[in-house]
């Protein structure tokens, strides 16, 4: 048997003295009101039925319904979930920025410019990274790029010491440094990935 409770505009809820009828009321409407706030928020849906069936109960002689009780309750259910989901957003914003702010902070702590031990780490990383790099060139093209680099020649000199043209010496620097780049490019990769 179905329970259909209207009340007159202005009246207090129905079944403020009566226990077994506010059931009758929870059993009728519980599951459409559960699946309609289902609808809007999910999981949330059956506390949010819930809290406004416990609302209205400890609350049954204060409330004014302007509409059915059936009209009441669904509209009740829509403004708690667009409450809810006005909530979850807020704290998902503030999450967020906490998240960035702590992110900022740990960033600052790993800059080399303000952690000697970091700029230390990373400087001498680097200058290994290179220095192998540098060793693994082809004999010819390490000792053109030594020459040109470390002991600051010009490429003419290079030229003349090593008995070769103006044009190799250039082509074995331009691969020194194509491959240093890249192995450069390597070792900052590795750093910022182990950290």
């Amino acid at each position: 048997m179905k329970l259909c409770v209207t009340v007159q505009k202005n009246e207090t809820f129905p079944f403020h003295t009566d226990e077994a009828g506010f059931g009758r009321l929870f059993r009728e409407l519980y599951s459409s009101l559960r699946a309609y706030a289902g609808l809007l928020v999910d999981d949330a849906g059956e506390d949010i039925v819930q809290e406004l069936f416990l609302y209205c109960w400890e609350n049954r002689t204060t409330i004014s319904i302007h509409s059915s009780v059936k009209a009441y309750l669904f509209r009740a259910v829509y403004t708690r979930c667009l409450n809810l989901i006005r909530r979850r957003k807020m704290i998902t914003r503030h999450e967020r920025q906490v998240g960035y702010e702590q992110k900022l902070r740990e960033a600052a702590h790993f800059d080399p410019d303000h952690n000697p031990l970091i700029r230390e780490w990373y400087i001498d990383g680097l200058r290994e990274g290179l220095d192998a790099a540098i060793e693994s060139l082809p004999e010819k093209c390490r000792e053109v790029f030594k020459l040109s680099y470390l002991d600051a020649r010009r490429n003419k000199e290079i030229s003349e010491q090593l008995n070769i043209s103006v044009n190799t010496v250039e082509k074995h620097i331009n691969h020194a440094l194509k491959t240093l780049r890249m192995t450069l490019r390597n070792l900052k990769s590795m750093f910022w990935s182990y950290w």
